[in-house]
């Protein structure tokens, strides 16, 4: 649960850094919970390292990148925390994650105001889409391509101004999916993945805003660009949309 910042998709009004009312939250012993949050942040420190230093270009300002999102990038091995820490000593450059776990496109609408209209910031990172492509037991989408579209539309009409950045969504392994969360009676189609790729391309061509084609990046890795549950990315797949996004923000 701590590695996904549940907290924040039930709404808990604390720090991600509060170990001590998450703890009390989740009925755990600090102790416990500090020993796991240091095994995040030392994988993530090992992950930033492991990225080539680049020339960063010159800035006239300082530079604020939204991250939005669900689990995927509500964790805390994710891209957000590894370039967070790639750029630690950077302080012209700063990310900030208001991503949710479970969240869909409809659910990021419903909150927009609380996680998006009251921030800050230059850039926006929109990865999002995963959950709105799971199927439920009667084999229908969360949110269907149309309203999926729709809601994407939206969401791009609101960030008008805003420099953005649009992310393909990674594969699911329905086996090792189904065999981690044996109950859920949950699965991904995975022709509704490749349909909400090719949604995502096409939209990014017709309003001209930059792709990170993490599908296609994710390719060579096959398997090992998930994690055990077939959902989340690994530290590899992690690594490959840090690549990407390097190559895409200032």
């Amino acid at each position: 649960m701590h590695k996904f910042n549940l907290h924040k998709w039930l709404h808990l009004l604390m720090r991600d850094d509060d170990l001590a009312a998450i703890a009390r939250i989740y009925g755990v012993r600090r102790g416990l919970l500090a020993r796991i949050d240091r095994g995040f942040q030392e994988n993530v420190e090992r992950l930033a390292a492991s990225l080539p230093r680049r020339a960063e270009p010159p800035l006239e300002k300082p530079l604020t990148i939204l991250a939005l999102g669900d689990s995927i990038t509500s964790d805390r091995e994710s891209w957000a925390r590894i370039l967070a820490r790639y750029w630690r000593d950077d302080p012209r450059r700063r990310i900030l994650d208001s991503a949710i776990s479970g969240d869909t496109t409809a659910s990021l609408l419903e909150r927009y105001h609380s996680t998006v209209g009251n921030q800050e910031f230059d850039w926006v990172v929109l990865f999002i889409g995963t959950n709105d492509c799971r199927q439920m037991d009667e084999k229908i989408p969360m949110v269907s391509l149309e309203e999926y579209r729709r809601n994407l539309e939206i969401l791009l009409d609101r960030l008008a101004g805003k420099r953005i950045v649009l992310v393909t969504l990674p594969p699911a392994d329905n086996d090792r999916f189904r065999a981690f969360f044996r109950d859920s009676g949950n699965s991904y189609d995975l022709g509704h993945l490749a349909a909400a790729n090719k949604l995502l391309r096409e939209l990014a061509g017709r309003r001209k805003l930059a792709l990170a084609d993490l599908a296609k990046g994710l390719e060579p890795l096959g398997g090992q660009a998930l994690e055990a549950d077939g959902l989340h990315m690994s530290s590899a797949g992690q690594l490959v949309l840090c690549r990407l996004l390097l190559e895409l923000l200032p």
